[in-house]
């Protein structure tokens, strides 16, 4: 299939925000305001209603490629699209699937009527998120993809992010695909931080797949990437595997006296019967170092992981002694980046 560099053609959409308090009070009092009060149920809920109710008889399908599965352990969190099985590791890949196509970014597949029957729940399919989960993941299907409807999926998440358009949070626009096709879309997300309510959602939705422990795909590829990929969830695997001790000095530290800890890489202390004290650093580690040569230098160094991967990718290390002085980034230790 030839690259095709993604455009966005026509504004299809422009979501509406929701007008303020101050806006319908004026309404009411001109006399303006609809007659809202003789509507049992709004319209927009009788829609989702109905495509809810289509959808049901698919509940209980045989799990396949191109279905959308709610997530069994937090149905309430969002579903995944499944793309293919691998049988070398036992688990599907697939993309992360939320209701909320108003976040869609240059990545994001928007659910339209051709996917048609297909549960509310299943709105935005998140093609820059992709994920692989075991079948005892899987919960309910909330409806079907066709084949073309699966490629787009695939298009998107290898050539999304060349899409060249601005910024516009809530534009939902038509992109062209390969052979004559087209998928609704987003425009790539802001890099101007705190100008983009899209951005925040996306870290809110990767802090949620790691509580929920469900990787990224990018992180069990194979390939070799560049340094962002040693700052991706890839190094989930590496925090699972230390979780009891992590999770035990994490809570230590969230109920830390708050007069005494400081943020960022500085000692700490608690008050309480007895007395911790440490150095905690930020650090990003390199792409090609492996779990094992990460543990391994950890041990060495007498370094602990008590928090990460942040939305950077980077870890928080402790050190019970206060004059620990981390080695720079070189060889014999598995770090990229102190500070980032």
């Amino acid at each position: 299939m030839t690259a095709l560099t993604p455009s966005l053609a026509i504004v299809a959409a422009r979501l509406p925000s929701a007008p303020s308090s101050a806006e319908l009070l004026d309404a009411e009092v001109s006399g303006d305001a609809p007659d809202w009060r003789g509507i049992a149920v709004p319209e927009h809920l009788m829609e989702r209603f109905a495509r809810r109710s289509d959808a049901a008889p698919l509940a209980a399908r045989p799990i396949a490629g191109g279905q959308i599965h709610l997530l069994a352990r937090c149905s309430g969190f969002g579903a995944v699209l499944l793309d293919a099985w691998d049988s070398s590791r036992q688990r599907w890949r697939g993309w992360l699937v939320t209701p909320d196509a108003s976040y869609a970014d240059a990545c994001g597949l928007v659910v339209e009527q051709r996917d048609a029957p297909a549960d509310p729940r299943a709105g935005l399919v998140l093609c820059d998120m992709p994920v692989t989960l075991a079948v005892t993941d899987l919960g309910a299907c909330l409806g079907v993809f066709s084949q073309e409807r699966l490629q787009a999926a695939r298009w998107l998440e290898a050539h999304g992010r060349a899409n060249g358009a601005p910024a516009a949070p809530g534009v939902i626009a038509r992109v062209a695909l390969p052979g004559d096709d087209y998928a609704l879309t987003g425009t790539p997300l802001s890099s101007e931080l705190g100008n983009d309510g899209r951005v925040a959602y996306r870290q809110l939705l990767r802090q949620g797949l790691q509580q929920l422990q469900i990787a990224s795909a990018d992180a069990l590829a194979p390939v070799a990437k560049p340094v962002q990929a040693a700052n991706a969830n890839r190094w989930l695997k590496l925090v699972t595997a230390v979780a009891a001790s992590v999770m035990v000095v994490q809570s230590a530290w969230l109920f830390l006296p708050k007069e005494n800890a400081v943020v960022g890489n500085a000692e700490f202390r608690n008050g309480g019967s007895g007395v911790e004290t440490g150095v905690r650093t930020r650090v990003l580690f390199r792409a090609e170092a492996t779990e094992a040569e990460i543990r391994t230098w950890l041990q060495r160094e007498q370094l602990e992981i008590v928090a990460g991967p942040d939305t950077l990718g980077a870890f928080t290390l402790l050190s019970r002694d206060r004059r620990k002085v981390l080695p720079p980034p070189g060889p014999g230790n598995p770090l990229a980046v102190i500070h980032p």
